[in-house]
Formats: C-alpha cells, sequence, structure tokens
C-alpha cells in the first residue's frame, strides 16, 4: 500500500513539472494593455499599443509602438520584430477605436481576433477617441500614472459616478448582434492637456457613428436602462427667482438617487408599438435652493418629478428622431408581440421611431439631509 502511494505521489510530482517547460519570465513579456486602432492622414489603418517595461535598467516605464496595418495578428508579429519581449494579450485593459474609424463601413471586422482568438482577454472596455488615437498614445502626465493603468480607473471612477458607461468586448458583441438595441461606448476627448471621459457615443446598426450623449444625457440614458452602478447624482435646475441686488441666487436641486424600480408596460395598437416606462426613483436631497421642511419639501419633490420626468421624455424623443434605441426597448418588444416583432426585427429603429413612449416618474425622498 505504500508502495502505491509512493508512485501516486511521484507521478502527480512528474505531472507537475511538465507545465515548467514552456513558462515565460515576466521580463521576457510585452504585455499589451491598450491596443488603439485609427486612421492617418492618408486614411490607412493605423494600430497602436502600449505595454508595461519591467527591467528596472530603464528609466521610461511604458513602451508605445505604432504600426500600419489592417490586422491585430500581423501588427503583433511586427511589433515582436521591435519589442524586448514576446507580445502577450490575455491582459488588455482598454480597445481605443479613433473617431474617423467608426464613421468608415465595416471597421468592426478589424476587431475579428479578440472573439476569435481565446487568449484576448473580451473584459476590455472599448472606447472611442474623439481625435486622434495617437495623441492619446503620445500624452503623458507628470501628476498621472502610466497610460495603462491611467485609462482603466478613469473609466472606472467615471462609471462608478454613473456619468459614463462601460461596454466590454463581450458586451459590445452582444449588443451589436442583438437587433432589439443599438449598441454605444464610452467617449474619451483630450482636451487642454487633460485626458477626460466626454460622454457617450451612439452607432447605427451598421456601427457608424450616429451622436455624442452629454455627461447628463448618459446619466439619463442610464436610469431608462436602469443600468445604475455606483453613486447616482442628478442635477436639475429648480423654479427660477427675480435676482435681487447684491444676492447669490442659487436654484440648483441636486441629489442622490437611491435605487431605480422600473417597470415597462407594453401595448401594441394600430400598427404601433407603445411603451410606457414608469420609473420608481427613492432620492436624498444634497442641495437644495429652498428650506426644506415638513410642509415645503413636498413642493420640492414635485417640482423634481416634473422636471426630471420632462427631462426623459425629450431625451427619448430625441433618440427616436435620431433612429438609435441604446435603452433596448426592442427586446420588450420582442418578448411582448413575437409575431409582430419578426415583421419588424431587420429595421426595428423605424418601428422604434413610430413607437408612443411616455416616460413617468414617481419621486420617493428618503432624505432630505439635517439642514433645515
Amino acid at each position: 500500500m505504500k508502495k502505491i502511494a509512493k508512485c501516486l505521489l511521484m507521478v502527480t510530482l512528474l505531472i507537475g513539472l511538465t507545465g515548467c517547460n514552456d513558462k515565460i519570465n515576466i521580463e521576457d513579456l510585452t504585455i499589451a494593455l491598450i491596443w488603439g486602432i485609427d486612421l492617418d492622414q492618408q486614411g490607412d489603418v493605423v494600430i497602436y499599443m502600449a505595454s508595461p517595461v519591467f527591467s528596472k535598467d530603464v528609466k521610461e516605464k511604458n513602451e508605445h509602438f505604432k504600426v500600419k496595418s489592417l490586422s491585430f495578428r500581423e501588427a503583433r508579429d511586427i511589433i515582436d520584430s521591435k519589442a524586448l519581449g514576446i507580445t502577450a494579450g490575455g491582459k488588455v485593459q482598454t480597445v481605443l477605436i479613433g473617431r474617423k474609424v467608426i464613421e468608415q463601413k465595416n471597421w468592426y471586422s478589424l476587431l475579428d481576433l479578440f472573439y476569435r482568438d481565446p487568449k484576448m482577454r473580451l473584459n476590455a472596455d472599448l472606447v472611442v477617441v474623439n481625435g486622434s488615437v495617437s495623441d492619446v498614445f503620445d500624452f503623458s502626465p507628470k501628476n498621472k500614472p502610466s497610460l495603462s493603468l491611467f485609462i482603466p480607473q478613469l473609466l472606472k471612477t467615471a462609471n462608478f459616478r454613473n456619468v459614463s458607461v462601460r461596454t466590454p468586448l463581450r458586451y459590445f458583441y452582444k449588443i451589436n448582434f442583438e437587433k432589439g438595441i443599438t449598441p454605444y461606448t464610452p467617449e474619451l476627448t483630450l482636451k487642454d492637456n487633460a485626458l477626460e471621459v466626454s460622454g457617450t457615443i451612439l452607432l447605427n446598426k451598421q456601427n457608424q457613428y450616429r451622436r455624442t450623449l452629454s455627461l447628463k444625457e448618459t446619466m439619463l440614458l442610464i436610469i431608462l436602462q436602469d443600468r445604475k452602478a455606483g453613486q447616482l447624482t442628478m442635477w436639475l435646475n429648480g423654479n427660477k427667482h427675480k435676482k435681487n441686488e447684491n444676492t447669490i441666487l442659487n436654484s440648483k436641486i441636486s441629489f442622490y438617487i437611491k435605487n431605480i424600480k422600473r417597470n415597462v408596460k407594453k401595448k401594441f395598437d394600430d400598427g404601433k408599438y407603445q411603451f410606457n416606462i414608469n420609473l420608481k426613483l427613492p432620492i436624498a436631497i444634497t442641495e437644495s435652493p429652498i428650506k426644506l421642511n415638513d410642509k415645503s419639501e413636498g413642493k420640492l419633490v414635485k417640482e423634481i418629478e416634473n422636471e426630471l420626468q420632462k427631462e426623459l421624455n425629450l431625451f427619448v424623443k430625441s433618440l427616436q428622431n435620431d433612429k438609435v434605441d441604446p435603452i433596448g426597448l426592442g427586446l420588450f418588444a420582442r418578448s411582448f408581440k413575437y409575431s409582430e416583432w419578426k415583421k419588424v426585427e431587420d429595421d426595428w429603429v423605424g418601428a422604434f421611431q413610430q413607437s408612443k413612449i411616455k416616460v413617468k416618474v414617481k419621486i420617493i425622498l428618503v432624505d432630505r439631509g439635517i439642514s433645515m
């Protein structure tokens, strides 16, 4: 019995040793953390890559590569002819797409490698750059971490505050082939020597640029999607009053949205879909233009309900005019009247544009703060 146990132990140890035959030390790797795609002045596709340098003998801790190619695989081989180590793509954090790229037809095919190669990381964020990807890769602020760490953290922070969406490659693939929703990605802008999340890019079903949402509009989209992450603070303009001399008149109202309870009622009548989006929002007041007490709080809550409901309905109307449905109401249409959905599934945005959509907001005040 002891001999059998010793044999089993030896076999286990030998199996474990076989996994070390193809090991590669980290200093011998070029770890791709950021990939970029853009068009140069001649209209040719250029691929960028950023990687940290682990050698203690160099001052510059990041290296950037630029290759003119239509293929990420070809670009990687060319980069390997210049890099200190073998390129590894399994740790990629962000894929940057230039604004010029998403104005072209069939640009989505450039991402094919990410979806076919099992070693690529599909949790990487897809981000559109409002400007040149080259400028972002050359951006090196003294008071910020390296670009490969700075951009993922920037996206994470903006998403926590709900002023930005996050679109991992896996999710982009899903919404790209789902007929009941149109794709969207966060947008980065390099302005005044500062890199910032500047809004949300909306694409049509051909993945071409359609519209840019502001930070405020992005928050409205997140509310309608019921995809709140982290803390969501809204701000509205309250009722304006006559300004007295030597007086600062603040009419701003801000509040935390603690939770989003969404109920979408569906109907199909006279050849059109109808959606009633009912939102129940528990809030905590963070800024108020009036003193709050048991009598005045009801007035403020009603004011918030009316103003937020107005903004949401105008926002939905603008999406219909632009023929984009990032809310995903087509998913509700498919689950409600499948026979009618089959007639419009290949042109859902057209049916979406003709749909009757109404948003109703119910505000529940759970905290008005300690200031009276």
